[in-house]
């Protein structure tokens, strides 16, 4: 018998003798019936390319928090009297809802506000509906003229998606009736909640009465609103059968022209009828001006112009595609023009969310592609070209996978989930790696491709399983994180876990059956040399030239192929020259492997070297943490990024006309249209909630005080400066305009977030809560990094105050509230009814000429009606007195509080300001029921950080108890988990070469690193362990398994790295937790090749010692007895 037929029996004798675990069998399984395996991979590939196609896309995951938000409009209306008449009420009522943690509430001028968090886990819509409930009980408790409150939940993409700008030389009010009619069509689609139109003027009928003639006739506002009322009707009558046929009865008496309203008789006086119009003018007119809106124009030759608009802000219903729902928008826009709105009207939209979602993906997406190729470049650098195809494999049908399970679990493509994904790219193939890395050793020996398949991935299977299981634990906790943070962030340890979970899968099916029908026996030298120079030269040169192409389309920079480019591709194709000319040369290892055995050999015999590396690990890692603790390395919770839009918001003086806002609004205009970088602004004037970031309440409120102007910036390909740097110089440019305070607000990373730093005073003295207020803005306001300081303190509106005189209203048959509803009615008027022609309903408003009430003396004078028809002016039984309100008044855990807040100049962080501010409030005299709490970034920071650390805990505790099942020992996952602190050596100083800042981003990669970073550990361990079943010596075992354990290793790490490197480079929000994994990893793998051996080595010797103690301490007690 020949040597390699004797070799063959013996593999074949030494294959039958291997025992198959479970995972073993389970890929024996499907290496024996591959076509199984071709079938599964055709339906992961159909699976994941329709998920692909439908799964709903938009910025951000859809987060419904247990939050209700009851929202109440009141519209006129002080804060004092908002939060007595309505939020004292509501918030009284629903206070005993089950699972309530909080209630906060915000009165403000017109509206009330409560925001109700509940427990983590309640049903949500369970809760809301119950506070519905509970809030429409008391419906007729609250003022009869408010607005319905809505309630609804708390969801982060309850927004509008963008504005729609209606423009034309038309008259203003065609333009209004334009935009309510392309409001109505979009309102119809099923995708769209609501289409709301902000500006123009709207029709009424004024119905002005003379006070001096009512006084004469001795009628009220009151008696004038009850006979139109009564005189504008259609009332059915029944039915009644006439001549052997059924008839309905209806009394028609509803208005159809202006005459019959003017013709109404009020009373009689005697005899003859009192019409409306002897005691008042009847007109066409227009409800009071509320809010304007304009928007930038450029015209042909490059000249901005800002014109009178109308805007419709619309919002998608939760379940909507963003993309889609926007491409609708768009397409009935350009369709229906001619029918929806005439030829000559311009309709521009602005604030388009769904263009930045496309961008944002397609960025990410763009990343996620450039990754996967530098994964591919490390696969081929790493191993052989088949050996990289079969690896290679995992990573499609993983993210088809990923895909499907994402769509059927109910979450988005957004840049969460994108992200995710790509942040698993790297990970996928790691089993993959390993598992071909084994079978590749067999085939070395001379076993042929199914036999090395079936034995290589048994043997790797339970380290590949526990290096899956100890990632998806790191993972996990992420997933426990409460609060806004926690819904934001959930969809990424799911998508992780999800990723990994199906490589893991498909790298014990997929990966093995290829391998065994793709792979051939390894050739021995003999057959190597059958290739004739020639091709050997052709091959290898398409090798290198693949490579280097390969390089070049990794480092695209927006599509394009830059210096970069051909600077990675040549050091990827050098690279692949020289693991082409070593294995050429006859060496199956590079040098720097055998270099690196004979290294760690020498490091593992000494004990004197051992402790050497162990402690210089151990400085590293304290000098490395105290980048943090002395201050060098910032915390902030999310970096600002370079977007391609701006906010201003203006807040004019409290009592201001939308007159005087709107000066100040022009004024800011004539800045905006000299800026290069400004595509587009609209101006909403009098408006909150129109712009495509802000608003989740429900419900949108007019405040002539207030004012937005939401810029789009220019693409950033074509502007020389970030929206950070716009925004320092228009915040520099603008700061000189008189007439109010303009904040110029850049577009924030992340889930919605309070102010960075924001101070909360609780008392029960109003005016010592007020005076504390004041005092701690001072305070703050000396703190360098501080601006646009406010405080809930300032006064808001003049207030004129009717005081009545109990005793003189009682002689008069007259009450505070009789009194209070007839003064409000004279101001404000009576809309009474309605007036409806072709399909449209006009609204018919009683009130007194505006004129007629422009003084004190002239509210004194207005007449108040008892129940005989007396009339009495309201000086007899009031006096008026001057006060002013304040702006809104706040309640946490239904009492009052005020606040200081500020926001943060680049460069400076929340946590160190609110240090500052603490070291300087240590000596100010509190009063002893007033109390201060932090909120704000500075607290998110605390509480997500807390959280965090909590996390990475559960994590280590898993990661722990999977490595002690694996291995039966407690010692060995203590070894393992090591490299966790080793990784963190790496991670400060990344993040502080890098110009990055530790936060909560950067945490989540932290977390992430104690599943990631052991995985090379466990391999080193795991393998050692193997070779010292197998017989061989201990520092021989360790030497051994640095040889053949180094290129697994290093690829792993490098596919990891290299798959989030582009993301890292080129996405600001995700850079931190990129820089995080890459600097930790490469540190925690460099240490971990030499570390984890040598503390594995120095406690086995410690073992060693002990057995060896005992057995000699056995020997001599065995030796006593037989003398005996």
């Amino acid at each position: 018998m020949d040597n390699e037929s004797k070799k063959t029996n013996e593999q074949n004798n030494e294959f039958k003798k291997e025992n198959l675990n479970f995972l073993g069998k389970w890929s024996a399984f499907f290496i024996e019936r591959y076509r199984i395996v071709f079938l599964i991979i055709l339906i992961i590939s159909i699976l994941g390319v329709s998920s692909f196609l439908t799964i709903s896309r938009e910025l951000q995951p859809e987060v419904i928090l247990p939050y209700g938000n009851i929202f109440t409009l009141y519209s006129g209306v002080s804060p004092e009297e908002i939060e007595s008449l309505i939020t004292d009420k509501i918030e009284k009522q629903i206070s005993d809802v089950s699972d309530i943690k909080n209630i906060s509430s915000y009165s403000g001028f017109g509206y009330s506000q409560i925001f109700v968090e509940f427990n983590q886990g309640v049903d949500i819509d369970s809760k809301v509906s119950d506070l519905r409930e509970k809030v429409s009980s008391i419906q007729n408790s609250l003022p009869s003229d408010s607005e319905t409150p809505t309630v609804e939940s708390f969801e982060t993409n309850n927004s509008p998606i963008l504005i729609i700008n209606v423009t034309s030389d038309r008259p203003i009010t065609e333009l209004k009736n334009i935009a309510d009619d392309i409001s109505d069509r979009l309102e119809s689609e099923a995708d769209i909640k609501e289409a709301l139109v902000i500006g123009g003027l709207k029709k009424q009928i004024n119905v002005i009465v003379d006070p001096k003639l009512l006084y004469n006739y001795k009628i009220s506002l009151d008696d004038i609103n009850n006979a139109i009322n009564s005189s504008n009707l259609n009332f059915p009558g029944g039915n009644i059968t006439l001549d052997k046929k059924n008839y309905t009865i209806r009394t028609v008496g509803e208005f159809t022209n202006l005459d019959e309203i003017k013709n109404t008789v009020i009373k009689y006086n005697g005899n003859t009828p009192i019409y409306l119009k002897d005691i008042a003018k009847v007109e066409n007119g227009f409800k009071k001006v509320t809010s304007y809106s304009r928007m930038s124009v450029t015209n042909a030759n490059s000249d901005v112009n800002i014109k009178s608009s109308i805007s419709i802000s619309v919002k998608k219903k939760a379940t909507a595609d963003i993309i889609n729902t926007s491409v609708l928008i768009k397409n009935i826009l350009k369709d229906e023009k001619g029918t929806l709105y005439p030829d000559d009207i311009t309709i521009k939209i602005s604030g388009d969310t769904a263009k930045f979602v496309v961008d944002q993906l397609g960025g990410v997406t763009s990343n996620a592609i450039s990754g996967l190729l530098l994964v591919l470049i490390v696969l081929f650098l790493f191993i052989g070209l088949r050996e990289s195809i079969i690896v290679s494999t995992v990573i499609p049908l993983a993210i088809m996978s990923t895909l499907w399970l994402l769509k059927l679990y109910g979450l988005t493509l957004n840049t969460i989930t994108l992200f995710s994904i790509v942040l698993a790219v790297g990970m996928l193939v790691d089993n993959g790696i390993v598992i071909m890395e084994n079978i590749d050793q067999l085939r070395f020996k001379g076993y042929s491709a199914k036999d090395a398949s079936i034995i290589g991935t048994n043997q790797i299977a339970p380290a590949v399983l526990s290096s899956m299981l100890t990632t998806v634990a790191a993972f996990f906790p992420i997933a426990l994180t409460s609060g806004i943070m926690g819904a934001f962030i959930k969809s990424i340890p799911i998508t992780v876990i999800f990723a990994l979970v199906s490589s893991f899968l498909i790298a014990m099916t997929v990966t093995p059956a290829l391998s065994a029908i793709i792979l051939k026996k390894h050739r021995s030298d003999k057959a190597e040399k059958i290739d004739t120079k020639k091709v050997f030269l052709i091959k290898k040169s398409l090798s290198v030239i693949f490579i280097f192409i390969l390089g070049l389309l990794a480092f695209r920079e927006d599509g394009n192929i830059t210096t970069l480019s051909y600077v990675f591709g040549a050091i990827f194709a050098s690279l692949m020259l020289v693991k082409i000319i070593t294995a050429h040369r006859g060496g199956e290892k590079l040098p720097i492997i055998k270099k690196y055995s004979d290294f760690l050999y020498s490091i593992v015999k000494s004990r004197k070297k051992r402790l050497i590396v162990i402690s210089a690990t151990f400085i590293a890692f304290m000098l490395s943490m105290s980048l943090i603790f002395t201050g060098a390395l910032n915390v902030n919770m999310f970096a600002n990024d370079d977007m391609d839009r701006l906010y201003i918001a203006v807040q004019s003086p409290n009592g201001s006309t939308i007159d005087l806002t709107d000066d100040v609004v022009k004024s800011i205009e004539k800045h905006l249209v000299n800026i290069k970088e400004i595509d587009t602004f609209v101006s909403n004037i009098g408006i909150t909630g129109a712009d495509s970031f802000e608003g989740f309440g429900g419900a949108d409120n007019s405040d002539p005080t207030i004012a937005k102007i939401v810029i789009d910036l220019v693409d950033k390909s074509k502007r020389d400066k970030t929206s950070i740097v716009l925004a320092k110089e228009l915040r520099a440019s603008l700061k000189n305009i008189p007439g109010a305070t303009i904040d110029v607000q850049e577009l924030q990373n992340g889930p919605p977030q309070n102010n960075p730093v924001l101070i909360k005073i609780n008392g029960t003295n109003l005016d010592k809560l007020r005076k504390t207020t004041r005092d701690l803005e001072k305070i703050l306001s000396t703190i360098p990094g501080t601006r646009d300081i406010s405080s809930s303190v300032k006064l808001g509106n003049p207030e004129l105050q009717i005081v009545v005189n109990k005793e003189k209203a009682a002689e008069f048959g007259l009450n505070d509230l009789s009194i209070a509803l007839q003064v409000r009615n004279a101001i404000n008027g009576i809309t009474s009814t309605t007036f409806t022609k072709n399909k449209t309903d006009t609204d018919i408003v009683i009130r007194t000429s505006e004129n007629l009430l422009t003084s004190k003396s002239d509210i004194d004078s207005i007449y108040i009606f008892n129940r005989m028809g007396q009339a009495i002016s309201l000086s007899q039984v009031a006096k008026i007195v001057e006060k002013e309100s304040l702006t809104s008044i706040q309640h946490d855990d239904k009492k009052r509080y005020m606040y200081v807040s500020s926001k943060v100049i680049t460069g400076y962080n929340a946590t160190n300001i609110v240090s500052q501010f603490k070291d300087k409030v240590k000596n100010y005299n509190l009063d002893d029921n007033t109390t201060i709490n932090y909120g704000g970034e500075f607290e998110d920071i605390n509480l997500s950080f807390t959280e965090m650390f909590r996390n990475m805990l559960i994590a280590a505790i898993l990661v722990f108890l999977i490595l002690s099942l694996q291995f039966n020992s407690l010692s060995q996952p203590i070894i393992i988990l090591i490299t966790v602190p080793m990784a963190m050596i790496g991670v400060m100083p990344g993040l502080l070469i890098t110009g990055n800042e530790f936060g909560f981003v950067a945490f989540i990669g932290v977390v992430s690193l104690v599943g990631i970073a052991v995985n090379d550990a466990i391999v080193l361990v795991d393998y050692i362990n193997y070779l010292r079943k197998s017989g061989m010596d201990l520092y021989e075992a360790v030497k051994e398994t640095g040889k053949s354990r180094f290129m697994p290793v290093m690829a792993t790490t490098i596919t990891t790295t290299g798959g989030i490197l582009p993301l890292s480079l080129k996405e600001k929000f995700f850079q931190p937790l990129g820089v995080t994994l890459i600097f930790g990893l490469l540190t925690a793998t460099v240490l971990t090749l030499v570390i984890i051996p040598a503390i594995y080595t120095s406690l086995e010797e410690r073992k060693i010692r002990k057995k060896t103690k005992k057995l000699k301490k056995l020997t001599l007690k065995g030796g006593t007895l037989n003398e005996a």
